[in-house]
């Protein structure tokens, strides 16, 4: 029987152990430059600070929130973020709005969509009862309200899903368009791209993958990936259909096909072999 060289065996040992470490690095990397990037605006810490800039009464008629005519007290936040140092430097057609929410919910849209519709930042509610700042929210049979922010726009129609009115907003973060391709996307596995695109449109407000992401629900990839212990036929179905699983399940119905399910499957099991490193 021969036997490889020894030498060689541990030269190959060596190769797979740099590139290993050189892999972890890259993505480290990605994830500092992910945050670097960002700018992040507490919407609460500045409101104690009386740094907001000045107050207005606005009238919103069709909120999609309460379904009727507000009324609100609030701040443009286009006065908000041009007192921020460093805006005026980012490229606003290359930078995306993220917006959090005291439950983890994460929404986002374009910064030059959300600029053009000229929006505010109610912090108080006139159409509440005496005592009361806000009124009341009723939605899927749960009461909640806005406090402490709730992002309004007088002019654009609540119909057009482009447009997010998050309530319960605590900050404002504005990051590269191409922030989630740098870090989340499948680059060297093109079987992953649909699903990752589609991970992008409907889960990512909401969840959080190698802690990217909205955290109302569940981080889905680390330290064990959602594909790690959920059987995949059975993953696939409540994707699309959440409350056929559980009674009173916080996930809402997506819309989506099975085949779409099936995708985003793929691209959940392609990040369960890119965890981040703690």
């Amino acid at each position: 029987m021969k036997y490889p060289n020894f030498q060689l065996v541990i030269l190959i040992l060596i190769v797979c152990c740099l590139a290993s470490c050189q892999h972890k690095k890259e993505a480290k990397q990605q994830v500092t430059d992910y945050e670097q990037n960002s700018i992040n605006i507490d919407l609460v810490a500045l409101f104690e600070t009386a740094k907001q800039g000045k107050d207005t009464v606005i009238t919103v008629v069709e909120d999609p929130v309460y379904h009727k005519m507000k009324k609100y007290k609030a701040v443009s936040a286009l006065s908000i973020l041009n007192n921020v140092e460093r805006f005026s430097k980012i490229d606003i057609a290359k930078t995306k709005i993220v917006f959090e929410c005291k439950d983890g919910y994460k929404p986002e849209m374009p910064l030059q969509l959300f600029l053009t519709a000229q929006p505010f930042i109610a912090y108080e509610d006139l159409d509440a009862t005496e005592g009361a700042k806000w009124e009341t929210i009723i939605k899927n049979g749960n009461k909640m309200d806005a406090a402490p922010f709730y992002l309004v726009y007088p002019n654009a129609s609540p119909k057009d899903s482009r447009y997010k009115w998050p309530y319960n907003l605590i900050g404002i973060k504005l990051e590269p368009l191409s922030s989630l391709d740098n870090v989340l996307y499948p680059k060297d596995d093109q079987k992953s791209i649909v699903g990752y695109k589609l991970f992008q449109k409907y889960c990512i407000t909401c969840h959080a993958i190698n802690d990217i992401g909205g955290t109302m629900g569940p981080e889905l990839n680390y330290p064990k990936s959602v594909t790690e212990y959920w059987i995949e036929d059975q993953l696939v179905k409540y994707i699309i259909d959440p409350t056929s699983f559980r009674h009173k399940v916080k996930m809402p119905k997506l819309e989506i096909t099975k085949k779409e399910s099936e995708e985003i499957v793929v691209y959940l099991k392609y990040m369960c072999r890119h965890k981040k490193e703690n």
